[in-house]
């Protein structure tokens, strides 16, 4: 593990205990030019910013995840890497912009993942990825982290 951010030693339900980055000592992906943009509505590459995004840090793995939900009081992503548990990944919203974002270590392509949403009448919603690369297939509805570097386009 890479020395230059803070660690937590988690006891899991099976008595395990492991340690893991705290996702919230990683610099966000989103700039503020980016939000100014976004802002604007003149952002040309969000696909690249929002949804899941693979993405290393200080030789640090992980996917970062940006959702845009100017309504909500509250957004967790959830998945089986957290026991689908939204209190284990809030996210932050990052200024007025309506975007939050979270970096979450460790995290690789193929893990299924939601938005856990708490809406400002305080109810408790969970959506897939509208910018997600990749879903399960019907009846189920989470999204699924893509590695694009690996797609070979054909248009």
């Amino acid at each position: 593990m890479a020395e230059t951010r803070y660690h937590f030693r988690v006891a899991e339900a099976d008595g395990s205990i492991r340690t893991v980055y705290d996702p919230y000592s990683f610099p966000s992906l989103l700039t503020d030019y980016d939000l100014h943009l976004f802002g604007e509505g003149n952002h040309a590459e969000l696909y690249n910013r929002l949804g899941a995004q693979i993405r290393t840090i200080d030789d640090v793995a992980g996917v970062n995840f940006a959702v845009w939900a100017p309504n909500a009081s509250a957004i967790s992503v959830v998945g089986d890497f957290n026991g689908w548990d939204g209190r284990r990944h809030p996210m932050q919203r990052r200024s007025g912009s309506g975007v939050w974002e979270l970096f979450v270590p460790e995290l690789q392509a193929g893990e299924r993942y939601k938005f856990r949403i708490r809406t400002r009448w305080g109810e408790t919603i969970e959506k897939a990825d509208p910018f997600g690369f990749a879903a399960e297939l019907p009846p189920c509805t989470a999204s699924v982290v893509a590695d694009l570097s690996q797609h070979t386009w054909n248009d």
